[in-house]
């Protein structure tokens, strides 16, 4: 009795624990918005998925828009369906709406949750088994004085993170992000890692400049200083600098990955499942990356622990993906909708052992948490 029962869906808001501001959204960061979905079997097994769904700034993708297409297009039409034909289900959901990748995350990871439980066994051994126990993560810190950077860096190594990721991105005031950088970096000394986020607000000149004064501080990597559709100036970028490159918002697909490999366009390429379209699509970029030599790395910088656990076990199960990765769980949230919320320790995430995510629904909490339906 695998058959898909129903499939539900709604939206959350939850405050962050402090702002989590980047470049171009300067005056927000202190709301997450996510689509929670509730995936039911004939016999009553709930496969459960989060996604993140910032309204009108990394995406398209809207939460009412989100919803509506999975409440009239793809639910109905998945009723029925055994969760075991992960393959058939991602081909159906492709001949149903163009796009729309955020909705199919939110399907296919609901969906692959339903059958690891429905099996007793763990997600990570449906996507290759077990390879990692634990997967260091990142430490991130938004936009904000270099004092106040520096102060939270400090947080962050003080609890053992040995990677912490900076926003940056201050167009026509160099200086400042330099200040940022700098100051993080006096603070924690020379052995932890930082990485970089501009999130695309640079015009190519301007970033080559930047990063080269950056260079300095010894990065990991820079991310995405140039919108995403910018592949040519990646390129540009890359022949320029000293340092690792990162795509973010330059890749949400598989086709989208290939056009970056051919342009040499990047170092590091980032997965975020949710932009990515769920499991299937983001193992082939990573599998598709790893063939070309360039790196891929994991995460969304603010979830709750439900997204951050899928990314977890998709982490844990392949080689093609490396540390550290980007997903906290809630940990800058003051909410949850996870009844076991995903466990850090040492700077790293646990995989756990039960089965399907680790964490089932929270349902009082998301009863708090949920908002109105556009057109419910």
């Amino acid at each position: 009795m695998s058959e898909i029962d129903k499939i539900e869906v709604s939206v959350i808001r939850i405050e962050a624990n402090r702002a989590y501001r980047m470049a171009g959204m300067e005056t927000g960061g202190t709301n997450y918005f996510g689509i929670v979905t509730d995936l039911t079997t004939r016999d009553g097994v709930h496969g459960v998925s989060e996604i993140f769904v910032t309204p009108g700034w990394y995406a398209p993708d809207t939460p009412d828009g989100t919803i509506g297409v999975i409440k009239k297009f793809f639910a109905p039409a998945l009723v029925d369906r055994s969760v075991f034909d992960t393959e058939a289900i991602n081909v159906e959901l492709d001949r149903l709406w163009m796009g729309n990748l955020f909705a199919k995350a939110a399907i296919e990871m609901a969906v692959h949750d339903a059958a690891a439980k429905t099996l007793g066994r763990p997600l990570c051994d449906l996507l290759g088994g077990r390879l990692r126990d634990r997967f260091e993560v990142v430490g991130g810190i938004g936009l904000e004085t270099p004092e106040t950077m520096a102060a939270q860096a400090v947080e962050y190594k003080d609890r053992d993170f040995q990677t912490i990721k900076l926003k940056i991105g201050a167009p026509g005031n160099p200086q400042l992000d330099i200040d940022r950088v700098r100051a993080v970096r006096e603070a924690i000394g020379p052995k932890l890692k930082i990485r970089i986020d501009a999130n695309g607000v640079f015009e190519a000149p301007d970033a080559i400049a930047l990063i080269r004064k950056l260079e300095a501080f010894d990065l990991d990597h820079v991310e995405q200083p140039v919108p995403g559709h910018r592949i040519d100036a990646m390129a540009d970028i890359r022949q320029a600098i000293g340092v690792l490159l990162m795509a973010d918002e330059s890749v949400h697909s598989v086709d989208d990955a290939l056009r970056v490999v051919t342009a040499k366009a990047a170092d590091v390429v980032k997965i975020k499942m949710a932009k990515c379209g769920g499991f299937r699509r983001s193992r082939q970029i990573a599998d598709l990356c790893a063939a070309a030599g360039v790196e891929t790395v994991i995460g969304q910088g603010m979830g709750t622990s439900l997204q951050a656990l899928a990314e977890l076990h998709l982490a844990c199960s392949t080689s093609a993906i490396t540390p550290a990765g980007e997903f906290i769980g809630p940990d800058k949230l003051t909410g949850d909708v996870a009844d076991a919320p995903m466990v850090l320790e040492g700077g790293a995430a646990l995989l756990p052992s039960e089965p399907g995510l680790g964490a089932d629904l929270n349902r009082d909490a998301l009863e708090k948490l949920k908002l109105p339906i556009f057109g419910a």
